[in-house]
């Protein structure tokens, strides 16, 4: 969905709801949007956010690596250091308060290196299969065992937040979103549309 970060939602553009979540947060002192493109900055200006630099057009692009964009920025606005804590918040997943990035942040606060969202990955051995390459088709694994075995739980990083801090010791915290409306990213015309009937409908309060 190309521009997908000024599209409309529910009036504003989306980008505008990270920018309000961070500017309600009390432990959040700057507000900065990092960007290439000079609309994108005019909106994130008019809603409170700095752009204080454009990053190159290269990181873009389609191939391009967001891990470099935010190595980028982080680099201009003067590196990594004990008394600085950076907090990235992904425009394409706007249902998120200043109460839950506050609380995320006391985490970190409290002894971590970083804090990052992540989800459930649901696996279901019953619906798993692995390919025999002796008769060259799959089996399930539950015919290969005797038992259902114990699976583990899988997650994955869900970009709603993330946040670090250097720390003597390495710790890392990960926040398991559980609400439902939290995990709805957009990407494409069908979230934008089930984003926009979740706030028509009233069942998020973004706290701003």
């Amino acid at each position: 969905m190309p521009r997908k970060n000024i599209i409309a939602l529910a009036g504003k553009p989306l980008v505008a709801y990270s920018i309000l979540a961070a500017r309600y947060a009390k432990y959040i002192t700057r507000v900065i949007v990092s960007t290439e493109d000079e609309e994108i900055a005019a909106v994130a200006k008019e809603w409170g956010a700095e752009v204080p630099f454009f990053r190159p057009g290269e990181m873009a692009e389609d191939n391009a690596s967001v891990g470099d964009a935010i190595s980028y920025t982080i680099s201009r606005l003067g590196g990594h250091s004990e008394n600085r804590v950076y907090v990235i918040l992904f425009p394409t997943s706007p249902f998120r308060t200043p109460a839950f990035i506050d609380q995320m942040l006391e985490v970190l606060f409290s002894g971590y290196t970083s804090v990052a969202t992540v989800k459930e990955v649901p696996i279901d051995p019953q619906i798993l299969y692995m390919r025999d390459y002796k008769r060259w088709e799959l089996i399930n694994l539950l015919s290969e065992t005797e038992a259902i075995p114990d699976w583990k739980r899988y997650y994955r990083q869900y970009a709603t937040l993330y946040a670090s801090m250097p720390q003597k010791l390495e710790r890392h915290y990960y926040h398991v979103l559980s609400d439902r409306c939290m995990l709805i990213d957009i990407d494409t015309l069908e979230d934008l549309r089930l984003a926009e009937a979740v706030i028509d409908r009233g069942l998020f309060d973004f706290g701003f």
